[in-house]
């Protein structure tokens, strides 16, 4: 399950509303009531927290997300690219890790903070000053 303090506005993620699951964007996020409000293109709707699921980072999200492959490794790693920003995956155990790099910023990141496509745009927001939204 997803944790609530870490959902913003902007997010990408999955909702369930009687037994089926919606990707959407949340638009606002009441802490107080435990809530968060998920836009489905032209609607939106409020979804109690507990129905809220974080999207796996996988290659067709970052497809999605307008991500390109520059670099395939050994091992499964690879590296994507977007714009400026690039996302270097390396798959080896024990020490996984993703290697983030924006201009002259470059973060190190350990495996279980970037499984999600909604811990990927925060770190992208805070490299970048940008949103990470669907590329269509």
């Amino acid at each position: 399950m997803i944790k609530l303090k870490e959902l913003k506005p902007g997010d990408i993620i999955q909702v369930d509303f009687e037994g089926q699951r919606r990707i959407g964007d949340i638009t606002d996020v009441s802490l107080g009531d435990k809530k968060v409000r998920v836009c489905h293109g032209d609607q939106d709707y409020w979804y109690d927290f507990h129905d809220c699921y974080a999207i796996p980072l996988d290659d067709q999200q970052l497809i999605e997300l307008g991500f390109h492959t520059i670099q395939v490794g050994e091992g499964g790693d690879k590296a994507w690219e977007k714009g400026p920003f690039t996302m270097k995956m390396d798959l080896k155990k024990p020490d996984e890790h993703t290697l983030l790099h924006y201009r002259d910023e470059t973060r190190h990141v350990h495996a279980p903070e970037i499984r999600f496509v909604h811990q990927l745009q925060h770190h992208y927001k805070g490299m970048t000053n940008f949103g990470l939204t669907w590329s269509g």
